[in-house]
């Protein structure tokens, strides 16, 4: 009985799907791509001299004109010139262990010399090492700025099902 309500529950689904579609952020020669659909937030600047970035969450992709729904916002895929995108999760998580390295160094070397007096810690050295690794953590960490050109694009593709 289980069964054939499960069967009957997919025959009426299946009728109600009608297509998959997203915008594509490719990078030229690479397979791997970056993949928004409707719902999901990004941080993009337009052309022009304007000097800001936009965060807008997609609310719908229109394929046959090449827009993108932001917010209620018509925006043609052709005039967004670069695009905030977060790093991969390595990336990320090294940028944070870093960081936190570099303060707690920082931190620590500060309280060896003022709190308890000890003159033998390499100060100057230590004070680099912290400063260079909150940096380095920083600099994984943040995202990462593409300009759309010649070594990036961007796609709206749309996956239609058969019998749509």
């Amino acid at each position: 009985m289980a069964g054939r309500l499960t069967l009957l529950l997919f025959l009426l689904c299946g009728n109600m799907v009608s297509a998959q579609k997203m915008l594509q952020l490719e990078k030229k020669n690479r397979v791997k791509t970056t993949r928004f659909y409707a719902g999901d937030v990004i941080r993009y600047r337009m052309n022009g001299t304007e000097d800001y970035w936009y965060e807008r969450t997609i609310t719908d992709i229109l394929p046959e004109s090449r827009t993108l729904m932001l917010d209620n916002f018509a925006v043609r895929t052709d005039s967004i010139a670069m695009m905030k995108v977060q790093r991969k999760p390595v990336s990320r998580l090294l940028g944070g262990a870093l960081l936190t390295f570099g303060a707690t160094l920082a931190l620590s070397v500060t309280v060896g010399r003022v709190i308890f007096q000890d003159r033998d810690i390499m100060t100057p050295e230590l004070y680099a090492l912290s400063g260079a690794s909150a940096a380095a953590g920083f600099a994984a960490g943040s995202s990462k700025k593409i300009r759309i050109g010649k070594k990036y694009r961007l796609r709206i593709i749309e996956i239609r099902f058969p019998g749509q």
